[in-house]
């Protein structure tokens, strides 16, 4: 479907030039045809006769006769005619003149050849779409400078931050493109490219699917191998957005690529020692896992999210009960509390916010049942090992204190 953009742009290409008006007669089918001259407003306009017609009142100008059902004071409307109509001061007296000039039909009608693309784009502007191709092919040639190949996927990112433009993606045949990025050589381009993955992915089940049925997520996974801390800050991201709200997020997490799941990644984040960071986006996504396990999506599937869901479903897995495992249920499985456990207990400096972060899972996790008898007897000498103001500084309240009391009872 156009936009509005698109249908401007096909407006005024398609608009008539103005009238020569000292042209006051039309040659057609050998024989002259009249036109009238219509003072209107103080200016003349040209008129013909037959066809569909349209009367301008410029803004100011006055009419003797008024109508009872005229949009504005200067326009013409008939007479109430209504058996049940009654003489008054709005009432139109006299015979009113229709004052008119044509609109183009159509047929007779040249498309205007002075307006280039060029003169186009510069009053309208392009539509979002075609600026979407011209930034994916300027982003993806190597031979432009790395800055400025870095500069079309930023204004990439700010226009799939609209959910329309984002769900284009695969009809503008946008998204493979987008995942060969990840290969490249310049860790600029590939944490750019994971920024827009995530970016598109957020909150958008479409999105969504159009992740998986490219087969980004296992590309995802395998970003957590740079060297670059920077890319693996945007893994995270990309990762999180793939994850959050998706029904089979246990599945995408326990399947298997190249020897590597994602639940693997998971615990490798939380034993990264060298980048806090990453290490802090991770135990967020994994408390933030935990939250959603046991939601389900809110509102009617889209038809082709459904497709794909049960297209993923079919796909053979290593385990035949991991469709049927809740989310929290395969973190625990694969040993993901067990080493957010170990983590905090092996912290030799404060970090506040994986922390806070940590202990929220936790918390939550003993709420559903999700931790073992070993990983609460664990936490449980952690907590202890709490005094109040430290409790306070990682977010904790009696709330929290409650719920770990009443689940190691």
């Amino acid at each position: 479907m156009p936009d509005l953009n698109e249908l401007l742009r096909w407006s005024i290409a398609n608009s008539t030039k103005p009238q020569d008006q000292e042209n006051q007669t039309q040659i057609q089918d050998g024989q002259p045809q009249a036109q009238s001259q219509i003072q209107q407003g103080g200016e003349q306009v040209s008129s013909s006769e037959g066809g569909l017609t349209i009367r301008y009142n410029p803004p100011g100008s006055t009419r003797n006769n008024g109508g009872t059902a005229a949009l504005h004071s200067s326009d013409f409307a008939p007479a109430d005619l209504s058996p049940a109509s009654t003489p008054g001061p709005g009432t139109p007296t006299g015979e009113i003149q229709q004052q008119t000039f044509p609109l183009p039909t159509g047929s007779g009608v040249a498309k205007r050849d002075d307006l280039t693309t060029e003169m186009l784009d510069l009053i309208l502007g392009k539509s979002d779409s075609i600026t979407m191709k011209e930034k994916m092919a300027f982003a993806i040639n190597e031979e432009n400078p790395l800055e400025e190949r870095v500069e079309a996927l930023d204004d990439f990112e700010m226009l799939i931050e609209l959910i329309d433009n984002a769900n284009n993606m695969p009809i503008l045949k946008l998204w493979q493109p987008l995942l060969g990025l990840l290969s490249s050589n310049e860790p600029e381009i590939v944490s750019n490219a994971l920024w827009i993955i995530g970016t598109a992915a957020q909150n958008n089940i479409k999105a969504q699917a159009a992740l998986y049925v490219n087969e980004a997520f296992p590309l995802i996974l395998k970003s957590f191998q740079s060297k670059s801390s920077a890319v693996r800050a945007k893994a995270v991201y990309a990762l999180s957005a793939s994850l959050k709200h998706w029904p089979l997020a246990n599945k995408a997490l326990s399947d298997s690529y190249d020897g590597v799941t994602g639940y693997d990644v998971l615990k490798n984040g939380l034993n990264e020692t060298e980048d806090k960071n990453v290490r802090k986006k991770i135990s967020f996504l994994i408390s933030t896992l935990v939250i959603q396990s046991n939601d389900k999506y809110q509102g009617e599937l889209p038809n082709e999210v459904r497709n794909v869901l049960e297209e993923l479903q079919k796909q053979s897995s290593n385990n035949n009960n991991i469709d049927k495992e809740s989310l929290i249920q395969g973190l625990n499985d694969k040993g993901i509390f067990t080493e957010l456990i170990s983590s905090l207990k092996n912290l030799k400096e404060d970090a506040l916010e994986f922390e806070e972060n940590s202990y929220k899972a936790l918390i939550n996790a003993l709420k559903q049942n999700g931790l073992s008898p070993q990983d609460k007897s664990e936490f449980q000498k952690i907590w202890n090992g709490l005094n109040e103001q430290q409790k306070l500084e990682r977010g904790l309240d009696q709330e929290d204190e409650k719920i770990l009391k009443e689940t190691s009872a």
